[in-house]
């Protein structure tokens, strides 16, 4: 295998789509990389998975349209993944509000 391959079948700290991948072997899920275990999904790449979310949103409604049920529940489960990702980021976001937080200790003595 060619660098070149190599570098389009292997993430290892790859940019993909809402994180960064940190998959150190060609890749399981054939670049699905949204709902990927190896994805760490990052707060600053949210709006990619806003997108990605309306996309799959959009492809849904047009497979329906288009009777390919098929299709659409493929989307539907991306749609899904994306929520996901959605949520982890939120509780990521939550926790790195909760490290800026400076917590105060009062002792008093009551004599």
């Amino acid at each position: 295998m060619s660098f070149e391959d190599y570098r389009e079948k292997v993430g290892t700290l790859s940019k993909v789509v809402g994180g960064i991948c940190t998959i150190d072997s060609i890749c399981p899920t054939k670049m699905a990389c949204v709902g990927c275990g190896a994805k760490v999904p990052r707060p600053e790449f949210k709006d990619e998975i806003e997108s990605f979310y309306n996309w799959a949103d959009e492809s849904e409604k047009r497979f329906e349209k288009l009777s390919l049920p098929i299709e659409a529940k493929k989307m539907k489960i991306v749609k899904n993944r994306a929520k996901i990702e959605l949520k982890e980021i939120q509780l990521i976001e939550k926790t790195q509000k909760d490290e800026l937080h400076v917590s105060k200790i009062r002792i008093s003595s009551n004599k």
